[in-house]
């Protein structure tokens, strides 16, 4: 649990299949950041009991952002069951993020409240650099470092079909319209991204080789993060 030393989180941001997870992978699985820990949410073992039974007590300490997210969404948001869906999951990510600060690493690597917002349906006439600036500058506390991944828009449809191989047809439509979305609303969080000087931001080519850009990482992290 809570070692009390500092913690470091990245967040990793792009169009779906852009190579984000492959990328922290990579840098994780194969500890390339020695002597530092890097984990990903999923390896920490979290006993569902104790999650549970935590979970009441962290939102009621971020009440202020769950709020904040919930004004968002009925300001800027279609009720839509996608929206819901990633509302749904941007609550859970606020607990399970300062959850996940109670385990022992120094580097915390995920895709996360960013990344999830690229799949909202905005209202129409929604300005949505200006939505995703709110959003961003609201929790721009947690980030010591930002990752976004570029993608084509070829190689993401390439790898769209890998991934969904077997897939019934109405599935994959389905996913055709969130990848989409995705894609075009990844480019708006760019600017807002690239842009602002307040957080070290790493920009990697999504189709170069996985290990070459994970090695970016490592030295990004330790050069602008750790500040070694």
């Amino acid at each position: 649990m809570s070692t009390g030393k500092k913690k470091y989180y990245a967040e990793f941001i792009g169009a779906h299949g852009a190579g984000k997870t492959f990328t922290y992978h990579a840098i994780t699985k194969q500890h390339l950041l020695k002597p530092y820990k890097a984990v990903f949410p999923s390896q920490l073992k979290r006993p569902r009991l104790h999650f549970a039974l935590s979970c009441p007590l962290i939102a009621l300490k971020n009440i202020r952002h769950i709020i904040f997210v919930i004004s968002f969404f009925f300001q800027y948001a279609q009720m839509r069951q996608i929206n819901f869906k990633v509302f749904r999951a941007l609550f859970k990510m606020i607990i399970l993020h300062k959850y996940c600060y109670r385990f022992d690493f120094d580097v915390l690597l995920k895709d996360d409240m960013l990344h999830m917002l690229q799949r909202i349906m905005f209202k129409k006439n929604v300005q949505m650099q200006k939505a995703f600036s709110l959003y961003f500058m609201h929790f721009v506390y947690l980030y010591d470092g930002l990752i976004f991944v570029d993608i084509n828009r070829e190689e993401m449809n390439k790898r769209f079909k890998l991934r969904f191989i077997g897939k019934s047809v109405a599935f994959i439509k389905s996913r055709e319209v969130i990848h989409e979305r995705a894609r075009k609303q990844s480019e708006i969080l760019r600017k807002v991204v690239i842009s602002q000087k307040i957080v070290p931001c790493l920009v990697l080519d999504g189709s170069a080789d996985v290990n070459e850009n994970a090695q970016k990482v490592v030295k990004f992290v330790k050069q602008k993060m750790i500040k070694i």
